[in-house]
């Protein structure tokens, strides 16, 4: 795969760049959805909302599947046939729920799936030739994860045995680790030996309780990496938080929060506000989610008063159409982010 990364503009620590993987151009800062949302729309649909990547966890890929073996896993682009850019984690996360503490060694981990799965044995290596099996475009390095909040002793051997695992593939994203820890963060990055690389994952993100400190430990691990390299990282399913990692200069951000907000049957509008339309005081409110958005719910000019017919009758459609809205505001916050670099 012919892939690069290029910084096109910055301004005031903000920075907007190209992603070229083979024949598709990405623009960053671009936020990433999961994968989830093929479970609620057709790939076309999801497409249509200006999504243009994706990312799965393949451990995760495999629970829902009741899969026994990672080997048995297809190819997510060939399944879904998705056009768009694939990213895919190590699955070091879920991994840490399955793995027993005396199952991580020098040369990978050993853990199982549930459903009686047999014992697996994933190196560094054999992590990335998975990732590589499902079809990803950008891969990351296996890690050991430890909680963000975890005692330094932990977090101290969390490092010292990713540190280990370090694989000579330069086009994979290297996972930074460490807590909240400067020191640690710096350990971890100098295990490359001066090595700059195609991009960085800066881990346990998604694990920080208040956006202060999700910017404060991005913007300081951000400070040690080479500034021509990718900036990756994965948020809660939180608009706050995106927008959090986006302030601070990341380049990909990791987030569910389209799918969690439609869950909940929040469809997102002007300003970060929520609507949720099972509320009575939408009974007879016939204007669309969001006059100025220009997804296909609002330009079907679909009502509120229907979205709360369908809310109220558990209509499997409310939560389809709030998550093909909230896919396209998300992609248009973006967008409009992006330009105020420009």
């Amino acid at each position: 795969m012919s892939k690069y990364f290029e910084i096109e503009c910055s301004k005031n620590g903000l920075r907007v760049g190209k992603l070229v993987l083979d024949d598709l151009q990405l623009t960053t800062p671009l936020l990433v959805h999961s994968g989830r949302v093929n479970h609620y729309l057709l790939p076309k649909q999801v497409w249509e909302t200006n999504t243009r990547a994706l990312y799965y966890d393949p451990v995760i890929f495999a629970e829902k599947l009741g899969e026994k073996q990672l080997r048995d896993l297809p190819n997510l682009r060939q399944l879904f046939a998705w056009k768009g850019a694939l990213f895919t984690t190590s699955g070091a996360d879920e991994i840490a729920k399955l793995a027993k503490p005396r199952g991580y060694k020098a040369n990978g981990v050993n853990f199982r799936l549930p459903k009686e799965g047999q014992l697996i044995s994933l190196s560094p290596q054999d992590s990335l030739q998975l990732q590589e099996q499902l079809g990803a475009d950008i891969s990351e390095q296996l890690y050991r994860a430890v909680d963000y909040y975890s005692p330094i002793d932990d977090l101290t051997a969390g490092v010292a045995l990713t540190n280990q695992w370090t694989a000579s593939d330069s086009n994979s994203l290297f996972p930074v680790t460490g807590g909240g820890l400067k020191a640690l963060h710096r350990k971890s990055i100098a295990s490359l030996g001066g090595s700059r690389l195609f991009g960085y994952r800066i881990t346990q993100t998604e694990q920080i309780d208040t956006v202060a400190e999700v910017k404060r430990n991005l913007l300081t691990v951000i400070k040690m990496l080479p500034s021509e390299s990718l900036r990756v990282t994965k948020v809660k399913a939180s608009l706050e938080q995106v927008i959090a990692a986006l302030l601070v200069g990341v380049d990909v951000i990791y987030s569910d929060v389209a799918v969690h907000e439609a869950v909940t049957g929040n469809a997102l509008v002007a300003n970060g506000k929520r609507l949720n339309f099972d509320h009575a005081r939408f009974a007879n409110d016939w204007g669309v989610i969001d006059p100025n958005c220009g997804c296909s719910v609002c330009t079907s000019n679909y009502s509120r008063a229907f979205l709360h017919y369908l809310a109220k009758t558990d209509s499997p459609q409310y939560l389809n159409l709030i998550l093909e809205h909230n896919l396209f505001w998300l992609n248009q916050f973006i967008i409009k982010f992006r330009s105020q670099i420009n």
